[in-house]
């Protein structure tokens, strides 16, 4: 008899856990788990933010480096067009990047070894013939550096350089 009662206990308590045990089983995460899923989740939109940034950085450049080269090809089509020579200060805002990439604006001419900062008065000139000036453009800034080499007789980029910071 003393069998029969031990194991009718025994499934009482194994069926209803929650009535002779003293361990309680809660649903729900520990504080533990919440700090290391909320971390992981700050990782992951702190990488994304910084490459978000790079690529808007990047996109600046590129955008700069168009506007060089479509200020370029605008005033060779000018001067064939007007027949007259065309003449380009060469400063920080000659070629309109002025709103897309602020940067110090150097150049270098045929013969010259390193660029320059362009000296007062300084123009770019662009023949009615066809013809420009043999140049190359190099515009640095927070973003990155921008180096384009021209082509004296299409004003085109015969060579460009992009590099961006970060």
């Amino acid at each position: 008899m003393t069998t029969c009662k031990s194991i009718t206990k025994t499934m009482q308590t194994t069926l209803n856990p929650q009535r002779g045990s003293r361990r309680s089983h809660s649903s729900g995460f520990t504080l533990l788990e919440i700090i290391v899923a909320m971390s992981l989740t700050l990782l992951i939109i702190g990488i994304a933010t910084v490459s978000i940034s790079g690529v808007r950085a990047e996109d600046k450049l590129r955008r700069a480096a168009a506007m060089i080269e479509t200020t370029a090809r605008q005033n060779m089509l000018q001067a064939l067009n007007s027949q007259q020579t065309v003449r380009m200060e060469l400063s920080a805002g000659a070629f309109g990047t002025s709103d897309e990439f602020s940067g110090m604006l150097q150049v270098r001419r045929v013969g010259e070894k390193v660029f320059r900062k362009p000296s007062r008065g300084e123009a770019w000139e662009f023949s009615p013939s066809g013809i420009c000036e043999p140049i190359e453009v190099r515009i640095s800034g927070p973003a990155g550096l921008i180096e384009i080499a021209f082509d004296p007789l299409t004003a085109c980029a015969k060579r460009k350089s992009i590099q961006v910071k970060g």
